[in-house]
Formats: C-alpha cells, sequence, structure tokens
C-alpha cells in the first residue's frame, strides 16, 4: 500500500474507533437514520441502486435512509469505514464484485472483505460486454485478437480505474489471448468511453447498461458477451465460445453490514430489501439499467463472496495486479 493510502485508513479508523464504540449499544430503532454508504462514484449502478432502495426502505422500515457516497480506493475507503461502524443494523455498504478484490490488490488491507461483513443479499448481477472502438477494424474476438498480435504494445484496453472488475477482465482476456496491449485507467466509466469512442483506447469490458447508449448510437460495438449470451443480441458470443474457455466477466451488487450485527436486524433487512428489488418499479428501472434482480439470502451472499474471494484472488495475484 503507498504511503498515502495508508494515512488515509490510519485516520479513518481512529476517527471511527471513537463513533463506533460511542454507538456500538444503539438499537436499530434508536431513531437515527439508515446509512447506506456507495464506496464509489456517483452516477453508477451502485449508486442507483442504493437510492432506489433507499426510496422504498423509508416507509417499510419506518427509519430514515441516507445513501453517501465515499469513493477512493477502488471502494476501500467507503467500505473500510463501514467495517469499524457499529454493528447496530443502521450502517450497510453497496457494493460491487470488486470487493471481493480487496486483499490481492492491497496486502496490507486494514480489514477483512469476508470477516468483517454480515452478508446482507445479493441485490443484482450485471453482463458485462467487450466492446471496441468504431474506428477498429475488427468484428468479433478472433479478428482483435489477430489483429492486435499483429501490433504488439501499440494497442490499448481501458478500464475504469485500477483494480476495477473492468481493469482485471480485461487484463485476464489479454493474458489468455496472448495479447500486448497498455492499459489505460480512467476516473469512472464515463471518461473510459469517451476516449474509446474517439479512437485513443481499443477495448473495454464493461456493464451492458453503461455501454448500450454508445453501441445503439452506433458509436462503440459489440464484439463478445462477457459470460452468457445476451437476450438483446442473441447472435453475438461469449469470450469462452470464441474460443477461450472458463473466461467469464460479470459483475454484481451487494449489500453487506458490519460483522457483529444481530441476525435479527440482518433478516429485516434482508426480507425488505429483497421485497423492495421485486416491486415492478424497481426491477424496471434495474432492467433498463443492464441488471438482473437476485435478492439472495444473506447465506447465499456468503458463499459467493468467499468462493469468488478466493478465485480472483488467485487471478489478480498471477496476473500481479497491485493497487498502490
Amino acid at each position: 500500500m503507498s504511503a498515502s493510502l495508508r494515512r488515509i485508513f490510519a485516520c479513518l479508523f481512529v476517527s471511527l474507533g471513537a463513533v463506533g464504540a460511542a454507538h456500538a449499544q444503539a438499537p436499530a430503532s434508536s431513531g437515527r437514520p439508515l446509512r447506506i454508504i456507495v464506496p464509489y462514484a456517483s452516477g453508477g449502478l451502485a449508486d442507483i441502486t442504493a437510492r432506489l432502495l433507499s426510496e422504498h426502505l423509508t416507509a417499510r422500515l419506518h427509519q430514515p435512509v441516507v445513501v453517501e457516497n465515499k469513493p477512493g480506493a477502488n471502494g476501500a475507503i467507503g467500505t473500510a469505514q463501514v467495517a469499524k461502524a457499529a454493528p447496530d443494523g443502521n450502517t450497510l455498504v453497496y457494493v460491487v464484485s470488486s470487493h471481493v478484490f480487496g486483499r490481492a490488490l492491497i496486502p496490507d488491507l486494514p480489514f477483512d472483505p469476508i470477516k468483517d461483513f454480515a452478508p446482507v443479499t445479493l441485490a443484482t448481477r450485471t453482463a458485462m460486454v467487450l466492446v471496441a472502438s468504431p474506428s477498429l477494424p475488427v468484428n468479433n474476438v478472433p479478428e482483435l485478437v489477430a489483429y492486435v498480435r499483429a501490433r504488439p504494445n501499440q494497442l490499448a484496453f481501458a478500464s475504469a480505474g485500477n483494480g476495477s472488475n473492468v481493469h482485471v477482465f480485461g487484463q485476464w482476456f489479454a493474458d489468455l489471448a496472448g495479447l500486448k496491449m497498455t492499459h489505460v485507467p480512467y476516473k469512472g466509466s464515463a471518461a473510459a468511453h469517451m476516449d474509446l469512442i474517439a479512437g485513443r483506447t481499443q477495448i473495454v469490458f464493461d456493464t451492458l447498461g453503461a455501454v448500450q447508449p454508445h453501441v445503439a448510437a452506433g458509436n462503440l460495438k459489440i464484439l463478445a458477451a462477457g459470460a452468457e449470451r445476451l437476450p438483446q443480441y442473441p447472435d453475438i458470443p461469449t469470450v469462452a465460445e470464441a474460443g477461450y474457455p472458463g473466461f467469464r466477466a460479470e459483475s454484481w451488487g451487494a449489500v453487506l453490514a458490519p460483522a457483529g450485527t444481530p441476525a435479527a436486524r440482518i433478516d429485516q433487512l434482508n426480507r425488505e430489501i429483497v421485497a423492495a428489488l421485486k416491486l415492478p418499479e424497481v426491477r424496471k428501472r434495474l432492467e433498463d439499467a443492464g441488471a438482473q434482480v437476485v435478492g439472495s439470502t444473506p447465506a447465499e451472499l456468503g458463499e459467493i463472496l468467499v468462493t469468488e474471494e478466493k478465485k480472483y484472488g488467485e487471478l489478480i495475484r498471477r496476473m500481479g495486479i497491485r493497487l498502490e
């Protein structure tokens, strides 16, 4: 971890330790608001989902619900706050799949992405796609691989930031295909898409919802689906079908609470969040954004976290990706 990140985490944990001690015994019905921390920039799918949930949870829980964006360090800054928060059920974090990358990216991460949290629910799964700049003269994965192999170190893949799932999936694909490409990280997907459209980078893996407007406008083209064939584009094969079995790129969004949160409160939060997710208007908003509503049990989410941390931790270490 870089010195700057280390200082940020140290100051954060000292201040939050005092707050946590003060409220450690505060009951969920204390009248304090329920805080949902989104450890990413505003405007993304995690932020959209958390705010959709907040609109319905206020009435369902009879408690004010506040969403706070705390971006930084690939989600680690905001997530660290929740790891240290009082386990009274009044603080949650909405994380995406890169949450399980934490210990591989930052070996001295000051919290455990599994043990320091109580799973609440896997809220959504999100399809990812491999898209290319319209100026790139390829239309499928075999053509892309041949084109890039003929131009080693001349082309680039974009990402939404160092250590993001977009970065990891892009590097994984390049390694599997034997491609020598430059990684260009951006501060979020929006900036990455603008340079991709302009041809300053050539490809990116991203969520379908994020790129679909650009695809519809003819500004980007889909080369492959990340995990499953897409209902919207049934003729486009997956990366695995295109010759790279074992490759699977998809994202998800999940709700976590601090470890030690009472089981009764976890059950209540799970019940009300899942009910909110299944409301027709919420489901439609999320599907329009490219997400599939899941609404798992806490135990199901816990199994996913453990399995994926092991899988992607090994992959990230092998590829040598670090967040400094």
